[in-house]
């Protein structure tokens, strides 16, 4: 259990098959969000169960740029919207923690701020939680990103993984649901999802992967945004991994080289991509190891700077890309 994560009664909620009776709160954690939290807005409040949505909390962090000004403007036309601003910013999971103090319906979601949601993703993603011994559901994400460039290759292959490995074994990703079952996140977590997947597997629940419940986002387009972003993720990784000794699928080399066979085998002619981008991978993860120690020997959360080539997503695109 990590410090100061106590889990309350576990209090499952009633169901009304295929889908939930409880209304959801979605949790947006935003910071210079400008290019994209608009369109984020808009296909929530557009999803096909969306009058079943109870509130749309944005936290933004520090912003200085037109974030809070969108968001006001949304909130204006409708008061599910609400902003909270902070003047400072002081990383995800503190953010994360403003919106779990504000939270009193059963069911909360934590979306990153740069991503589209297609129309029934918020049904699909509230579905498997029928079954009460469910307590985490992820999404299945798809990269906007055309693959006929290097990194559009490598991100594509790295959310393809993703998704065949959380088919066997869910692994979250850029949005979860869970119960609300606790009460706030360790300010000190590395990765809010993986602290999230932790406490919910304590309190005796089971998780669960929706892939129905599709995500667009955007795969970072040069070589330091590519390094920056797995870092990022191998770290939290880490630290959920030796810390409190749960398990990452997407860290275990024979899962991934289950998912990414089949793969490769379709997709022969890029191989040399393939194997570019798996050296990446490589060079992320030994890069992290020493990255990690590091910043648990001092203990002190790096505030991480945003990715900005994953920043500019296009509101059209979403509906010229299919599932994986």
């Amino acid at each position: 259990m990590l410090k100061e994560e106590t889990p309350l009664s576990q209090h499952p909620l009633t169901s009304e098959s295929p889908h939930m009776s409880a209304a959801p709160a979605i949790g947006i954690m935003a910071y210079n969000e400008e290019r994209n939290i608009g369109s984020l807005l808009e296909s929530i409040l557009s999803q096909t169960s969306g009058g079943r949505i109870s509130r749309i909390v944005v936290v933004a962090s520090g912003c200085t740029d037109r974030t809070c000004e969108i968001v006001s403007d949304h909130a204006r036309r409708d008061p599910r919207v609400v902003l909270i601003e902070e003047q400072d910013r002081a990383g995800k999971t503190a953010a994360v923690n403003k919106f779990l103090l504000t939270a009193t319906e059963e069911v909360l979601m934590v979306s990153s701020a740069d991503l589209i949601f297609q129309p029934q993703t918020v049904a699909e993603i509230m579905r498997p939680f029928a079954d009460p011994e469910i307590g985490m559901v992820g999404a299945h994400a798809i990269p906007l990103n055309a693959d006929d460039n290097f990194f559009g290759y490598a991100s594509n292959l790295m959310w393809t993984l993703h998704h065949e490995i959380s088919l066997r074994d869910p692994k979250m990703g850029e949005l979860i649901a869970f119960r609300n079952v606790f009460r706030r996140l360790n300010p000190a977590a590395i990765s809010d999802e993986l602290s999230v997947y932790q406490l919910i597997r304590s309190a005796g629940y089971k998780v669960a992967y929706a892939p129905q419940a599709i995500v667009y986002n955007k795969g970072p387009g040069t070589l330091s945004d590519f390094v920056s972003q797995r870092m990022r993720c191998i770290i939290g990784n880490l630290a959920v991994m030796r810390e409190h000794n749960v398990r990452v699928a997407t860290m275990s080399t024979l899962p991934v080289l289950r998912a990414a066979l089949p793969h490769a085998l379709r997709n022969w002619k890029r191989l040399h991509w393939t194997i570019g981008a798996a050296m990446l991978e490589f060079y992320c993860r030994l890069k992290s190891q020493p990255a990690y120690r590091s910043q648990r020997r001092r203990k002190q959360l790096q505030v991480w700077e945003p990715v900005s080539t994953t920043k500019s997503l296009t509101p059209d695109s979403p509906h010229t890309k299919t599932a994986h």
